[in-house]
């Protein structure tokens, strides 16, 4: 569904800017099933990934790769070990985004970046607005609109990446993503019927923060 968001892909922006670093040693905290750090590798470039989910992580090791499963909150991880850490559309699922981001701060070297991926609080607002779900949550959250002072206290510089585009899902693609949401699946039952397509609103930010 994402490759036919209009625009950059914020997957893509976030990969080049892991490469401007010129990074020797890298980690993908939220690795998922191991796309990017796969990338990342065939680049040349070594990657451990980290992710809470052992399937994930299988799935990853499948790929080739270093990864291990771990809590962003509590990184295994000794000081400065790294030059680049990604965090990709995972810090709005943290619990102590705080906690997880000093740590993530913690494990970069001198002058490392963090590249951190994340939606917008209007990112499938309207496809939300269906099913009466109020979006009021997601300001306490690592979003696009948030993402800046929460990164600031822990880096000494933060760039941000916009992305505003729209997408056009019909019934059965917005029924396809409410039912594979973890915290709003429920919700699939609310969505109504109608013919052809609508559009609905992205908004993404990729974040490049230095120490």
């Amino acid at each position: 569904m994402w490759a036919r968001r209009d625009g950059a892909q914020p997957q893509d922006v976030a990969f080049d800017e892991v490469l401007a670093a010129a990074p020797q040693r890298v980690l993908e905290a939220g690795c998922g099933r191991g796309e990017l750090a796969e990338r990342i590798v065939r680049a040349g470039i070594e990657v451990v990934a980290l992710d809470q989910s052992e399937r994930m992580v299988e799935l990853t090791r499948a790929r080739g790769i270093d990864a291990r499963v771990g809590d962003v909150q509590a990184l295994p991880f000794a000081d400065g070990e790294f030059d680049v850490a990604v965090a990709n559309f995972m810090l709005y699922h943290v619990a102590d985004v705080e906690r997880a981001l000093a740590e993530l701060a913690r494990v970069l070297r001198p002058h490392g970046r963090l590249v951190a991926a994340t939606n917008g609080v209007r990112q499938l607002a309207e496809l939300w607005e269906l099913v009466g779900r109020d979006l009021s949550d997601r300001w306490t959250l690592f979003m696009r609109e948030t993402g800046e002072d929460l990164l600031s206290p822990h880096f000494s510089s933060v760039r941000t990446i916009m992305f505003d585009g729209s997408l056009e899902l019909s019934a059965a693609d917005m029924r396809d993503y409410v039912a594979n949401s973890v915290a709003h699946k429920q919700s699939v039952t609310e969505l109504p019927d109608f013919e052809g397509t609508r559009t609905v609103t992205t908004s993404a930010a990729v974040f490049v923060a230095t120490i």
